[in-house]
């Protein structure tokens, strides 16, 4: 298919996705998309309101905090959903941020006891955490537990769902998982044919992502929104290759150190070597020759045998 005949959005951009998650006319999509990978951890979500996303820590020196989409759901049960296009460092550290501070933001102040809402971290990765690398694993939760792997509270956890892994056979995971994350991932690649082929809820879901659905307005904020894609995009491949150049003059200085190392052997041993036959021309005991230049007694009779052919 030809770039100008894209039938479908990328639904991973920034647009996209919240409207496609973070909007009341579509929130059926985020219940679903959250029963689908949550539900077993946290209990069934049978409808959600959405939050706030901004919140601003207790203090002023406390950095603000933006989530894509915070929502609560019918039993009170907290839910921030992430999308991250590109690897962060210390990504895995700031998920656990964004989920102290829904806690801590939930909280009532004044209160006298420390009874916390249940709250769920959801992390949607264009990439793969270390452990999520290798194609075999495409869902992760990260619970508290101890030591003989038992959960010291079923109310907080996060959750790691790898697109780049979405055909992984990993037990515990459903073919309803597998298309979720193949749709978010692959969806602007599709044509009516892959429609066709889908379940009626994700021709339904499909059917939002078209791109003639779109009014002006929309069309020029998801534009913009591919744009801001394509720099996240682009700055990865960059990355890449910087890192990939930075191994290879590593390896190349390495290499030249390693060469320089060697060339320093090699000219100790032909000092050596040479000081041995100097020694031996003149007529020193082949013991003493072994002594001053390190060689053993073998190697020196060796070197004076040669010497008198």
């Amino acid at each position: 298919m030809t770039e100008n005949k894209k039938i479908f959005q990328i639904p991973v951009t920034d647009f996209s996705f919240k409207k496609l998650f973070g909007t009341e006319a579509n929130k059926r999509f985020l219940i679903r998309f959250l029963n689908c990978f949550v539900s077993k951890y946290t209990g069934e979500i049978v409808d959600v309101t959405f939050l706030p996303t901004e919140q601003y820590g207790l203090a002023d020196t406390q950095r603000r905090v933006v989530f894509d989409i915070l929502c609560v759901d019918q039993e009170g049960r907290q839910f921030i959903i992430e999308m991250q296009r590109a690897n962060q460092p210390e990504f895995a550290e700031r998920s656990i941020f964004y989920l102290s501070r829904a806690i801590s933001a939930s909280m009532e102040k004044g209160g006298s006891d420390y009874r916390i809402l249940p709250t769920y971290c959801v992390n949607i990765l264009d990439f793969g955490l270390p452990g999520m690398t290798d194609g075999n694993e495409c869902f992760r939760v990260v619970q508290l537990k101890d030591q003989k792997n038992r959960v010291l509270t079923d109310k907080v956890a996060i959750f790691y769902l790898n697109l780049c892994n979405f055909a992984a056979e990993q037990v515990g995971v459903t073919e309803e998982m597998r298309t979720w994350l193949n749709l978010l991932k692959n969806m602007q690649k599709m044509d009516d044919g892959d429609y066709a082929r889908q379940p009626p809820f994700f021709q339904e879901l499909m059917d939002e992502c078209r791109i003639s659905k779109l009014s002006t307005m929309e069309k020029e904020r998801y534009n913009k929104s591919i744009l801001e894609y394509e720099d996240v995009r682009v700055a990865v491949e960059y990355a890449k290759e910087l890192a990939a150049k930075d191994a290879y003059e590593e390896g190349l200085n390495a290499g030249m150190e390693k060469g320089r190392e060697e060339g320093r052997e090699e000219g100790r041993e032909e000092a050596n070597l040479l000081m041995a036959k100097k020694f031996l021309a003149l007529g020193v005991p082949v013991a003493t020759v072994a002594q001053a230049t390190g060689y053993s007694m073998e190697q020196v009779e060796r070197l004076r045998d040669e010497m008198e052919r």
